[in-house]
């Protein structure tokens, strides 16, 4: 783990990149109300954030995210982070 660099796989990262952008049009085509957390947080960053700084935050969470659910053989679920106690914390102040 680490920051997305010129390290590792060019293809993976080309790959985590596409899957980005992919992101950044859904979260952006999907209505307010429906959307997931992700999707929000995914909102939220484009409004304050360069379209190239967007990307690659996404990509580095979904890396950060594929490399849990391979690490801890578990399915992806979008409402994992909402059960995790620092969020509870962010809430709560």
């Amino acid at each position: 783990m680490g920051a997305i660099s010129c390290r590792g796989d060019g293809y993976l990262r080309t790959l985590l990149i596409q899957g980005a952008r992919s992101s950044l049009q859904r979260a952006k085509a999907v209505a307010t109300e429906k959307a997931t957390p992700e999707q929000r947080w995914i909102r939220s960053l484009a409004a304050r954030l360069s379209f190239g700084k967007v990307l690659v935050a996404i990509a580095n969470k979904h890396a950060r995210q594929l490399w849990v659910m391979l690490a801890h053989d578990v399915d992806y679920d979008p409402c994992a982070s909402q059960r995790h106690p620092m969020h509870r914390l962010t809430q709560l102040a």
